[in-house]
């Protein structure tokens, strides 16, 4: 699988999400993403994960669930 059209879904279809969420008012504090997706996501951030800046995507914390398939993700308050 290409791993940037991988992330492109997601990151699309998140902030379609993100988005229809804050017209309702609500603000998701975390983006629970798959193994593949945070680890691509870890990789692309290296060097401000590895000075101790928590991993963020658009605007959201990130955090890794490995039930989670490929292109899935959930959005917890």
């Amino acid at each position: 699988m290409n791993t940037d059209g991988w992330i492109c879904s997601v990151l699309d279809h998140a902030s379609a999400k993100l988005l229809a969420l804050e017209e309702v008012g609500l603000f998701p504090s975390e983006l629970r993403v798959s193994s593949g997706v945070y680890n691509s996501f870890v990789r692309l951030r290296h060097r401000e994960v590895s000075d101790g800046v928590p991993l963020l995507v658009l605007g959201t914390a990130v955090t890794e669930d490995p039930q989670l398939t490929a292109d899935h993700f959930l959005l917890r308050p």
